[in-house]
């Protein structure tokens, strides 16, 4: 009933910061002749840790009005063998979707399934460029899903469709929207977040909440001022508030949508903003990063991290379909190394791609982005550049993780950075 209620109201603003909706990556087609079908393979080579490998590669893709996809198969072997971590599991499979979403034009729905790597609820104070695939040959098949309607949005994800881990779900109301910026805007909101695989002290699983409020406080034209305040807690650890403002056009002129926020973070002892955030399925409750050759944890576990304060800077700028630039610093305000810092870079043109996203923790300031990269750091490098007619070459970095070590307390892990330079031949129908 709820969902019927949703899809069925007429649409107002969005958050359009949730998940991957709006990724330019992704996106359907608006008209009907605009749609197609990709295939492409490709061979080459791969480098991952020390050892070099041979690659096949097969890319599907499509994109219509209501749905897109991509499918990303891979095998390599050298003189050792098959790369095992590709076929010694049976969700290895599933992790050749890279997504698959369907979002009717104008509909309010959206579902969308693959890796997560971007998921947010509101101004991300629990959840923030979520992610699934900081340990990249162990990454998990997560779905998202919303439905808006004219006074309520339920927006909720899963980490993993094929069992039982960390997902989250979040319900915003605007009781009084009549479509104008004042206190008829008022949006209030709950969050709810909880990892099965984690249990508590107490032996309960490990679970967050947030309770948010926000209006369209100005209007301008097409900008929207909109400030806002958020109450987020961890029962058994600690809590913090984040008070900010927004401005935001989701529409400039038909061709860009553009966002600037700045919020002030208040924390307890045992609390982390953005908590569910980059690397939280290799740091949460559990878990941890050691440097390469180390059997010892480098990062914060929840239970050290003391008492402070933060400033947030983010500001985002798409092109829609074309061009992504989303940049976000948290400045960690304490003896502590918390800060934050966020990039996704973006470009399509008719004979070039590339794409940077970049997750790094364990800062200062702003200068120490600067200095060497550490070990609280995720990158990831896509360049598809066409050579001539249908032939192409693709070229794939990453800084990722992988398992190090386990025991019963706890699991380790360190980088492992892979590169994939491949030669192929595409053709689109």
């Amino acid at each position: 009933m709820l969902a019927f209620l949703i899809s069925s109201s007429p649409l107002h603003a969005q958050n359009w910061r949730f998940g991957s909706l709006d990724d330019p990556a992704e996106q359907t087609r608006s008209i009907r002749w605009d749609a197609f079908t990709e295939f492409t393979g490709a061979t080459g080579v791969s480098l991952i840790g020390p050892q070099w490998r041979g690659m096949g590669r097969l890319d599907v893709a499509s994109s219509g009005t209501h749905h897109a996809f991509r499918i990303e198969s891979s095998l390599r072997s050298g003189i050792y063998g098959p790369y095992d971590p590709e076929t010694d599991d049976w969700r290895d499979a599933l992790r050749s979707l890279d997504h698959a979403r369907y979002q009717p034009q104008g509909r309010g729905r959206y579902v969308r399934l693959g890796p997560l790597n971007r998921t947010r609820f509101g101004s991300g104070h629990l959840v923030s460029f979520y992610s699934t695939e900081a340990a990249w040959d162990d990454r998990s098949i997560g779905a998202e899903v919303r439905l808006q309607g004219r006074r309520q949005t339920l927006e909720a994800f899963t980490s993993d469709v094929t069992r039982r881990r960390t997902s989250g779900a979040r319900l915003a109301l605007s009781p009084f929207y009549r479509g104008r910026p004042g206190l008829t805007s008022l949006q209030f909101a709950g969050v709810v977040v909880q990892d099965e695989g984690v249990n508590t002290d107490t032996g309960r699983p490990f679970r967050a909440f947030e309770s948010e409020v926000r209006m369209t406080a100005y209007r301008s034209g097409s900008f929207d001022f909109v400030p806002f305040a958020s109450l987020a807690w961890l029962p058994e650890y600690g809590q913090g508030v984040l008070v900010g403002t927004n401005l935001e056009n989701a529409n400039f002129i038909d061709v860009a949508r553009l966002h600037l926020s700045l919020a002030l973070h208040y924390n307890s002892s045992d609390f982390r903003p953005a908590l569910f955030g980059a690397f939280y399925e290799i740091t949460g409750p559990g878990r941890g990063i050691a440097a390469e050759g180390e059997s010892v944890r480098t990062d914060l576990s929840l239970r050290d991290i003391q008492r402070g304060n933060s400033i947030l800077f983010e500001s985002r700028i798409l092109f829609f379909e074309r061009f992504e630039l989303w940049y976000a610093f948290q400045r960690y305000h304490g003896v502590q190394r918390l800060s934050e810092y966020h990039l996704r870079l973006f470009f399509h043109a008719r004979n070039i791609r590339f794409s940077v996203a970049q997750d790094r923790r364990g800062l200062k300031g702003f200068t120490s982005l600067f200095g060497e990269l550490g070990a609280e750091n995720r990158m990831r490098f896509q360049f598809d550049l066409r050579l001539l007619r249908q032939v192409w070459v693709l070229m794939d970095a990453h800084y990722t993780y992988r398992e190090a070590a386990s025991t019963t307390d706890q699991t380790l892990y360190s980088i492992q950075r892979r590169f994939d330079p491949v030669l192929g031949l595409r053709a689109r129908f």
